[in-house]
């Protein structure tokens, strides 16, 4: 038996049949890159829309200074997403176009786009940057477009994580109108994670582990 079949053994059907549903209709044909963030609600809130759509993959690039704090804020979500860290929003931005992505930045660029004209069909990377400063010039020089979510009051922006909800809601939505499948979690990675989180919701599974081995290896 394996280390996750004892401690399925520990969770309701219920549980695991969630757990089933919501690995299926996890993706990784869409991600986003938190730069610079350094608001701890709004990295949550960020967070929790990212988890809610389906994205398995979110890439963060903290504020110098600020990974420590980041880390306390993640804590939480990162049961069930993979948050990878980057030293520099650089590296970040060559590691996703490696891996095929096209990288859209939220920013009031003259060349941004409207939300709604975009073509969102692919791989898709959404970066959302520092609140007050916005995307910077590293990743702007590195994009492949910008696009903006048009205001028709005073105010010019909105916060950053209501910016997020609204632009992968519409990624998400535009995938459904061309009829395109999000590109599920490969199984490698499916099995990995299943084994994750399965490991996470059980109380005490590394003692509970350890024991078992230790009995194992009696008999």
């Amino acid at each position: 038996m394996t280390d996750r079949e004892h401690l399925e053994q520990l969770l309701l059907p219920d549980r695991l049949e969630r757990f089933r549903e919501v690995l299926a209709g996890r993706t990784s044909s869409v991600t986003a890159v938190l730069e610079n963030l350094h608001k701890d609600h709004n990295i949550s809130a960020v967070l929790r829309t990212c988890e809610s759509f389906g994205i398995q993959r979110v890439h963060v690039v903290p504020q110098p200074g600020h990974g420590r704090v980041f880390d306390t804020v993640t804590r939480g979500c990162d049961r069930w997403l993979t948050i990878q860290r980057h030293p520099d929003v650089t590296s970040c931005l060559m590691r996703l176009r490696a891996d095929g992505f096209r990288i859209l930045a939220g920013a009031l660029e003259e060349r941004a786009e409207p939300l709604e004209s975009v073509d969102f069909s692919g791989r898709i990377a959404l970066i959302f940057s520092n609140e007050l400063q916005g995307a910077s010039r590293e990743a702007l020089d590195m994009v492949d477009g910008c696009f903006v979510i048009p205001m028709a009051g005073f105010s010019q922006s909105l916060n950053v994580s209501v910016a997020a909800g609204i632009a992968i809601h519409r990624v998400m939505q535009y995938k459904r109108s061309v009829g395109e499948e999000l590109e599920p979690v490969p199984p490698e990675e499916a099995a990995l994670l299943m084994d994750l989180w399965v490991k996470k919701s059980v109380r005490n599974a590394g003692r509970i582990l350890k024991e078992l081995k230790i009995r194992g290896s009696r008999e």
